[in-house]
């Protein structure tokens, strides 16, 4: 079981929702620092081209810094990582990500691009939840169930409809991002509006929708006795 997961099987559980507990379940302040700073480098990097190269447009060749600093930094945050022997697999994840996008801003010479896979992996997530509520299988309950090893959840009337509504409450957040990012996408050469808008819809509001969701979940699900380390 990984540091993040063991931090929201504790809190699911029922044990105190500390800001502690919550930056562990988010994943740890490593894990802020890997989904905020590369985003963070780009915007800022491309901001100062942007204004030197005023009013015309970035050239492809001063894209090729702008993305290559954010790519370096998430590279180094994983090898630290490996250093510390600390799970590597969601800073791997992050960091492929960054490299296609990386790809993309310097294939297509336009740094709007860069959004682009943000803009599938929140369709895909958006889409999973939604298919969940559909097949009336919701993923919070299934995750929670598979966490408090609780098999017996959709059983119970009211913690079905709970943790519909908490799913519900993952479709908006994916949703929302969507709503709010591919506008400015398709509006052009808002790279900088379209930086900003994926970092405060980042980690700020995935924790938001975490605190709900654990919360929710400790209504809904009874505390039981402990689970062993081995059954995790």
């Amino acid at each position: 079981m990984t540091d993040r997961t063991s931090a929201l099987a504790g809190a699911v559980q029922g044990e105190p929702l500390t800001f502690r507990r919550l930056v562990a379940a988010i994943g740890g302040w490593l894990g802020i620092v890997e989904s905020v700073v590369p985003p963070l480098l780009f915007v800022v990097l491309y901001q100062i081209a942007a204004i030197g190269d005023a009013p015309a447009a970035v050239p492809r060749a001063a894209l090729l810094p702008i993305v290559v600093v954010p790519l370096a930094c998430s590279a180094l945050l994983l090898v630290y990582r490996a250093l510390r022997r600390q799970r590597v697999a969601a800073a791997v994840a992050g960091a492929v990500v960054v490299a296609v996008s990386a790809l993309l801003v310097l294939v297509t010479g336009d740094a709007s691009s860069n959004y682009v896979p943000g803009f599938f992996i929140n369709g895909a997530y958006g889409l999973a939840f939604l298919v969940s509520l559909l097949v009336r299988w919701p993923l919070v309950g299934v995750a929670a169930g598979l966490l408090l090893q609780q098999g017996d959840w959709r059983a119970d009337a009211r913690r079905r409809r709970l943790c519909a509504w908490l799913t519900v409450a993952w479709v908006a957040l994916f949703g929302v991002r969507l709503a709010v990012e591919l506008p400015l996408f398709f509006a052009g050469h808002q790279v900088v509006a379209l930086g900003i808008a994926r970092i405060a819809l980042g980690v700020p509001l995935y924790a938001l929708v975490l605190v709900i969701t654990v919360l929710g979940v400790q209504a809904a699900f009874p505390r039981r006795a402990a689970v062993s380390p081995s059954a995790g």
